[in-house]
């Protein structure tokens, strides 16, 4: 039997005990030591450089300079025109303690005080005085430099304005407040005629059982008008120059009452004009015969969808009524002139009811 088989174990010598080791791992251990030296200086300086440009950067921002601009205070135009129906009458003296005389109180100067004016009668029309002949106003602006036109009250923006004006005999008819009804119907056109921008452009068509402009030749120009058969007359556009105002004024302070009351040619007349009107105004003091035509065909005829302002003019009842209904069917406004006062609104409305039909008997 063979003996078992002896190993000999030999220690490793100790590396303590190696100088040439000792020595590496002390180098090494100091380079490594320098190294982290370095790093930290490297990292501390860089901190201290991002805390400097904090520090400094908001002294560099530019602080905006804030300029106010004050545009000089313009001098206001003295108006060129005044309304004939405004002549010899005396304005009323303002009450002190009136809510329109105050103003808008402002915590600067402003080169211009707003009055800021109550309705008393949210009913009527504001800004018109309760009698008749006190007058209506004048036109305003639309913001294109093509003005406006105002009619008894209702004033409208626009470039282009017709008047459709009621002559038939009904409109000799006294007023309550003296003259006739043609007269006062006179004096109102032609106060707004004179107050429309130069810019403008105008014309009136007149009725009664036939419709006719300016131009209609004759010394009874309804006799010759358009019945409204067949295809409408063309009516012309005018400018609102003084010459060519002048000159126009003085055909319709000469223009007489004829006749009775149709609605259907003077409206086809309007809505056939090119180009298309702005503004319609419609005036009458009578019953027209031809109402149910012209309610059924007013869309028709109204293919630009013009808003009619209407005015029934002292005569309530179903008159006024059907004046209304034209308004309401192309969202146009209705005013009323009756016993010398101008209403709108639901004072207005009030003088449709046909429990006033016995009284224009």
């Amino acid at each position: 039997m063979s003996e078992p088989v002896q190993f000999q174990t030999i220690d490793a010598p100790v590396t303590s005990d190696n100088p040439q080791v000792a020595e590496f791992v002390a180098h090494q251990r100091r380079q490594q030591a320098a190294q982290s030296a370095v790093v930290a200086c490297i990292i501390l300086a860089m901190l201290c450089l991002v805390l400097w440009l904090i520090a400094i950067l908001p002294s560099f921002k530019e602080t905006p300079q804030i300029i106010t601009y004050q545009p000089p205070q313009q001098k206001e135009d003295e108006p060129r025109d005044r309304p004939d129906l405004a002549r010899g009458l005396r304005p009323k003296p303002a009450n002190s303690s009136s809510a329109r005389a105050r103003v808008i109180a402002a915590s600067i100067a402003a080169p211009v005080a707003v009055p800021m004016p109550d309705n008393p009668d949210p009913t009527g029309p504001f800004g018109i005085d309760d009698d008749f002949n006190a007058g209506f106003g004048a036109g305003d602006g639309d913001g294109d430099g093509g003005g406006g036109s105002s009619f008894f009250g209702t004033a409208r923006p626009g470039k282009r304005a017709v008047y459709i004006v009621d002559f038939s005999l009904s409109m000799t008819s006294d007023v309550v407040k003296g003259g006739s009804r043609i007269s006062a119907l006179k004096k109102e056109l032609i106060r707004s005629i004179n107050a429309l921008n130069p810019k403008m452009n105008f014309t009136v068509i007149f009725f009664s059982h036939r419709a006719w402009s300016v131009d209609a030749p004759g010394d009874s120009p309804a006799a010759s008008g358009w019945d409204g058969i067949g295809n409408p007359p063309i009516v012309n556009w005018y400018p609102a120059t003084p010459n060519i105002k002048d000159e126009f004024l003085a055909k319709v302070k000469a223009m007489n009452p004829d006749g009775n009351t149709q609605w259907y040619p003077p409206l086809k007349m309007a809505f056939s004009m090119k180009p298309a009107p702005d503004t319609v105004y419609l005036l009458s003091d009578g019953e027209p015969r031809d109402y149910d035509q012209v309610i059924n065909e007013i869309d028709e005829m109204n293919t630009n969808k013009i808003p009619v302002d209407t005015i029934a003019f002292e005569l309530p009842g179903t008159p006024a009524r059907y004046m209304m209904d034209i308004a309401r069917a192309t969202g146009g406004k209705f005013a009323i002139v009756y016993k010398g006062r101008l209403l709108s609104g639901s004072s207005a409305e009030e003088l449709t009811n046909s429990k006033f039909d016995a009284e224009n008997k």
